[in-house]
């Protein structure tokens, strides 16, 4: 759940793209994840409309379930992006979709879990998650990207502090920030990796059963929580995939990717990670918002750059050398 946005792009070689992306990418990442199974995704999301045509058209699929897609007359999110370069770009957001209600939540009842991906903090109330929380057994997955991006009168977005997320944290499950906002989550600047991990594994600590702090094209960092136990692990992301085309929409998949390998493989953290970065790492690869491949294709790019990976973590498990996992001691350590 979140805002379907209607992106104007520019990227860096000039060339001049207007597409439907946030949620609309993990919907579709979904939707390829999803293909042969009987299973579905639930698309709950405020629409003009004036595009419904076009997102209905866009987002029809077998597995897809279009019944949350509510049209409104205004208060759809539209973005205008202005890339310098591969990774960086100026964002500036014209509109804000209208928030999200308590009734709503009901057309979420029966889901194994829930993305909730905020691109402000008006999108998602917090009353919407704690109703979340209160009649539903769901894994609550949060990009907290939105909930720390303010936009100011030039319609530009910028970081800031998050004032209810002590509220937020007590209704999750699983938190997924990048290294910037992980400093704007902590209310700190986070700077050494060992900064990263006692922050993430604190997260768990005080009750989230993963925290997920991407670092661009460096290794994930993910700490999660077992009995009462809590690890951490570094991801290797995947490289080589080809001319970096298009970030817009990396993380809308890779949350897509985390989501669905969890849901699927018993709350398993350390894989829904990997599924992540490869979910993420692909989308790259294109600037369609439906262009993901296949489950046997991605299932491959896994096998080919998480082979040694895999490997090591086998040797971890056989002969407890903490190779990739590790353990937060009562120490700390």
């Amino acid at each position: 759940m979140g805002p379907i946005s209607k992106d104007q792009i520019t990227l860096d070689t000039g060339e001049q793209i207007t597409k439907y992306g946030a949620v609309a990418y993990s919907v579709s990442a979904l939707a390829k994840l999803l293909e042969g199974t009987e299973d579905r995704v639930v698309c709950l999301s405020h629409i003009s409309k004036t595009n419904a045509d076009e997102i209905i058209s866009l987002l029809t699929h077998p597995n897809v379930d279009l019944s949350g897609l509510l049209q409104v007359d205004r208060g759809m999110t539209e973005i205008k992006l202005t890339y310098q370069n591969e990774y960086n770009r100026q964002s500036l957001q014209i509109s804000v979709m209208t928030p999200l209600t308590k009734p709503e939540m009901s057309l979420l009842a029966g889901c194994s879990a829930i993305l909730c991906l905020p691109l402000n903090e008006t999108d998602i109330p917090l009353e919407c998650i704690t109703e979340l929380r209160k009649t539903s057994k769901a894994a609550l997955f949060l990009d907290a990207h939105g909930l720390v991006t303010g936009v100011n009168q030039r319609q530009e977005r910028y970081r800031k502090t998050w004032p209810t997320a002590e509220a937020w944290l007590s209704c999750l499950d699983i938190i997924k920030m990048n290294a910037n906002e992980a400093s704007w989550v902590a209310g700190q600047p986070l700077k050494e990796r060992e900064s990263y991990v006692h922050f993430a594994a604190g997260l768990v600590q005080t009750g989230l059963q993963s925290c997920w702090i991407t670092f661009g094209g460096q290794s994930s960092l993910i700490a999660w929580r077992r009995q009462n136990r809590v690890f951490w692990a570094e991801v290797p992301v995947v490289t080589g995939m080809g001319r970096v085309i298009d970030t817009t929409g990396c993380g809308d998949a890779s949350s897509a990717g985390f989501i669905y390998t969890y849901a699927k493989m018993f709350h398993n953290s350390l894989f829904a990670t990997i599924m992540g970065n490869t979910l993420g790492s692909l989308k790259a690869t294109f600037p369609e918002t439906n262009a993901f491949p296949p489950q046997p294709e991605i299932r491959g790019v896994i096998g080919s750059h998480y082979r040694d990976y895999l490997h090591t973590l086998l040797d971890d498990f056989l002969i407890n050398k903490h190779f990739i996992v590790h353990e937060i001691e009562g120490d700390g350590q």
